[in-house]
């Protein structure tokens, strides 16, 4: 099984693949929490700022690592209804769960020093994650991410399960990943090496390259 160290790493290979994309053009998107430490090579690489999507995940509350759907910051509700009735949650007890979370998520942004971003016309959104499982979690961004009006989307991952790969390429206008497996028990975590939790302080320092990439940025275009 092909895999890499660490998502420093895969982000690191992924920046590669990426590198024809034009940064004036380019707003770069994590997916957190593990899409910032694979996205902060790309930024370094592109010389562009990290900017989150503003979703966080609706979880079973019986069964907390199966989630239902994912809250943006502003309440708007990404919802998986086949699971929902799988697991038969009502919508009262969903609206109660995205309630708690969507509050986690905008305390959260706060203390990571995240932006608010609104507007991406005539621009190409690249939206990173660590990987993609079901493709639920990338579907969801995406859907986050085209009410902002980008001209394209671009998706990015170091691995995917081919099932979530399908699913996510038809919502996106381009999809870039390294490794594509077709597995029956497929864990992104298998993919790694090294896979602990992204804490806060790693998203702050991610965050914090914001003004050293738009100040390469700027640099090269006057260099140009």
């Amino acid at each position: 099984m092909d895999s890499f160290r660490n998502r420093e790493e895969a982000g690191t290979k992924l920046a590669e693949r990426l590198s024809s994309l034009l940064p004036e053009s380019l707003v770069l998107f994590a997916v957190p929490r593990g899409g910032v430490p694979v996205a902060l090579p790309i930024s370094r690489k592109l010389k562009v700022p990290i900017e989150l999507v503003p979703i966080r995940r609706i979880p079973v509350p019986w069964a907390p690592e199966i989630e239902v759907g994912y809250t943006t910051d502003a309440g708007e509700l990404h919802l998986n209804q086949p699971l929902i009735g799988q697991v038969r949650l009502s919508p009262h007890e969903i609206y109660q769960i995205a309630k708690k979370e969507r509050k986690m998520l905008q305390q959260e942004l706060a203390a990571w020093g995240a932006r608010p971003v609104s507007n991406l016309v005539a621009k190409t959104a690249l939206i990173v994650d660590d990987g993609l499982h079901s493709g639920w979690t990338m579907f969801s961004a995406v859907e986050v991410i085209r009410k902002m009006a980008a001209q394209q989307i671009t998706v990015a991952a170091p691995v995917s399960h081919f099932r979530a790969q399908r699913f996510v390429k038809r919502h996106c206008d381009e999809m870039i990943v390294l490794l594509v497996e077709n597995t029956p028990l497929f864990h992104i975590a298998d993919y790694y090496r090294e896979f602990p939790d992204v804490s806060d302080d790693q998203i702050r320092s991610a965050l914090a390259t914001d003004s050293a990439a738009s100040v390469g940025r700027q640099l090269d275009l006057a260099r140009a």
